[in-house]
C-alpha cells in the first residue's frame, strides 16, 4: 500500500492558516498505474497540459475559481473522478493559535503520528505493508525522517506498528499523482474548515464556497473510520485540540 502525505498550511506562531491540515491518500500499489493514467488524462483533456502539476493553492483558490472557467471545469471533473478512485483519505485538522516548538524535541508531531495510526490500521486490515511518501525532501521538512524513525523505534506505539515500512520516502510532487491528489484534497479540507462551512451556509450567490462544500463531501466520502482491537475509535478525520500539533 502507498500512503501519500501532504500538508496545507503550517501550525506555527502567527500562521496565516487558521486551520492547517495534514492529509494522507492511501491506495494499493497495484492501482498506482491506473490512478496516474486517470490523472494524466484529465490534465490532457481539460487543462490541455498533461505535465501540469496539480496544487490546491494554484488550482482551487477562490480567485482562480472565479476568474478562470477552465479551472472551474477542471475542479468539477477532478472531484467527480475522485468519487470512483480506489483511495482512502485520512486527515488531521488543527486549530490555532500555535506555540513555537522546542527545537531539541525529537518526537514526531501529533499531526503526523495520528495519520500513521490510521495508515497502520488500514494496512493491517488489508493484510499488507504501507510505504509512506511525503511531499518534498527531508531537509525541507526539518528532520522529519529522523522524527519518523524516533517514532517507529523509540516509542511503544511506533514499535507496535508492524505494517509500516521503516524508511519514509520523500518525493517530488511534480511527478507524483498521489501527492498531487493529497495536495488538492488537503487544500479543500482546510478551506472548508477555515470558512466554517461545517456550521455556516455560504451565501446563495457564492458559487466558490458552495463548490468547496461539495468537494469536501466527496473527500469525506473517501475516508474510513477505524478502530483498534481494543475498540478505541480512530475517525478518518481527526480534530486536534486547540494549539495542539
Amino acid at each position: 500500500m502507498l500512503a501519500f502525505i501532504d500538508e496545507s498550511g503550517h501550525p506555527v506562531p502567527n500562521s496565516p492558516s487558521a486551520r492547517p491540515v495534514v492529509l494522507a491518500v492511501c491506495y494499493d500499489e497495484s492501482d498506482s498505474r491506473s490512478i496516474s493514467e486517470q490523472i494524466h488524462a484529465i490534465k490532457r483533456d481539460v487543462l490541455r497540459r498533461e505535465q501540469a502539476e496539480l496544487k490546491g493553492q494554484s488550482m482551487l483558490s477562490g480567485r482562480k475559481f472565479r476568474r478562470r472557467p477552465q479551472t472551474q471545469s477542471f475542479a468539477e471533473d477532478f472531484f467527480a473522478m475522485l468519487r470512483s478512485l480506489p483511495i482512502t483519505v485520512f486527515a488531521t485538522i488543527m486549530e490555532g493559535p500555535f506555540e513555537r516548538a522546542e527545537l531539541a524535541d525529537n518526537r514526531l508531531e501529533n499531526r503526523f503520528r495520528f495519520i500513521l495510526q490510521r495508515v497502520e490500521l488500514l494496512a493491517e486490515q488489508r493484510n499488507t505493508f504501507a510505504n509512506v511518501l511525503f511531499d518534498g525532501d527531508s531537509g525541507q521538512l526539518k528532520g522529519l525522517s529522523e522524527r519518523f524513525a524516533h517514532y517507529l523505534f523509540r516509542s511503544d506505539e511506533g514499535r507496535a506498528s508492524s505494517h509500516i515500512a521503516d524508511t519514509p520516502a520523500f518525493v517530488d510532487s511534480a511527478s507524483s499523482a498521489g501527492i498531487q491528489i493529497a495536495d488538492m484534497c488537503a487544500y479543500v479540507v482546510r478551506s472548508y474548515q477555515e470558512n466554517r462551512l461545517f456550521s455556516e451556509s455560504p451565501a446563495a450567490n457564492d458559487e466558490y464556497l458552495h463548490a468547496v462544500r461539495r468537494w469536501y463531501r466527496v473527500i469525506e466520502g473517501r475516508t474510513a473510520d477505524l478502530a483498534t482491537l481494543d475498540g478505541e475509535s480512530r475517525p478518518g478525520f481527526y480534530f486536534l485540540r486547540q494549539g495542539e500539533r
